[in-house]
């Protein structure tokens, strides 16, 4: 459901008006940290990326993400088994 911009007024002023009468508590908390950056994929790779988002049921960024944590963890343990060689 959509409201008008009059309905979203309204109800906005009828929120603020239970907030200054004490009736409504806010509780704010802190957004998490996020950035945005611009890619440029060739069309092969934009192609696989949707593909990929609709196979797995998600928006392209939940793919982009776990790749990124993916490739994290890998840099992780690469930099982890080349300490261990780095001490035998």
């Amino acid at each position: 459901m959509k409201l008008s911009p009059e309905e979203q007024w309204a109800l906005n002023a009828r929120f603020t008006d239970l907030i200054e009468r004490g009736h409504v508590e806010v509780e704010y908390e802190p957004r998490p940290v996020r950035n945005t950056f611009v890619v440029e994929l060739s069309e092969g790779d934009l192609t696989w990326l949707f593909e990929e988002a609709q196979r797995r049921g998600v928006g392209p960024s939940a793919v982009i993400q776990a790749l990124m944590s993916q490739a994290r963890r890998a840099a992780s343990s690469s930099a982890a088994d080349q300490e261990a060689g780095e001490a035998g």
